[in-house]
């Protein structure tokens, strides 16, 4: 699976999103934790 990353700067929160469908996002305070909760989805 293919992701695209982003980082809230104001929140310090990355948001991984899912390259295919970005309706599909997880939220977290390191990229592996945003990619663990979104592989849980």
């Amino acid at each position: 699976m293919k992701y695209q990353v982003t980082l809230n700067t104001d929140t310090q929160l990355f948001t991984v999103y899912e390259k295919n469908n970005t309706n599909v996002f997880a939220n977290g305070k390191t990229i592996e934790e945003a990619v663990g909760k979104l592989q849980e989805a």
